[in-house]
């Protein structure tokens, strides 16, 4: 019988330990993922079904009924609260490859760079001539930053988390194809 060795390297593994093997109860009806809300996604890239990228952050997802975007018709402040009473979530670990991580990194540097930009450009650049266009420039390149960093950078969108089951969207069309219908 061997002794044991403190000094010994570590034989822990980096899978997160509730990620299963095969699913059980992961499906696809179309383009959405449907799965039983206790369980977990295939240890596989959303995106490519490739072999993950380690280690797999562990990540919540929300969803709250469309319906209560009406009360902001009403108060933005009511509806941040209202949301955030009735939202309801599901904590999961959608895995990515190594070349998709790097594009999701890149694509969150690069909305970082163009907000950062968007403030800093007039101060070197807009003179009392064209502020009116430099302003337009920067409002333009504010919005577009954020809104390419958010549809770029995300992994997976809740569709519909009910008390027994989660629908999400954005997987690839591989990931996709690896799931029961």
């Amino acid at each position: 019988m061997a002794a044991h060795n403190p000094y010994a390297p570590s034989r822990a593994t980096l899978k997160v330990s509730d990620a299963p093997g095969p699913s059980t109860g992961v499906r696809r009806e179309g383009k959405w993922i449907v799965m039983p809300i206790d369980d977990q996604l295939p240890h596989r890239c959303v995106k490519c079904n490739a072999e993950p990228d380690e280690p797999t952050k562990r990540r919540t997802f929300y969803w709250h009924h469309p319906g209560v975007y009406l009360v902001i018709l009403f108060n933005i402040i009511v509806y941040a609260i209202v949301a955030a009473v009735v939202r309801k979530s599901v904590k999961l670990s959608p895995a990515l490859c190594s070349g998709h991580k790097a594009r999701r990194r890149n694509a969150i540097l690069l909305a970082w760079i163009g907000v950062v930009a968007s403030f800093v450009l007039p101060i070197f650049f807009g003179s009392e001539e064209n502020a009116g266009g430099w302003l337009l420039f920067c409002i333009l390149l504010f919005l577009v930053s954020c809104f390419s960093g958010i549809f770029r950078s995300r992994l997976l969108y809740a569709r519909k988390i009910d008390a027994d089951e989660v629908r999400l969207g954005g997987a690839g069309p591989e990931f996709l194809d690896s799931l029961p219908e």
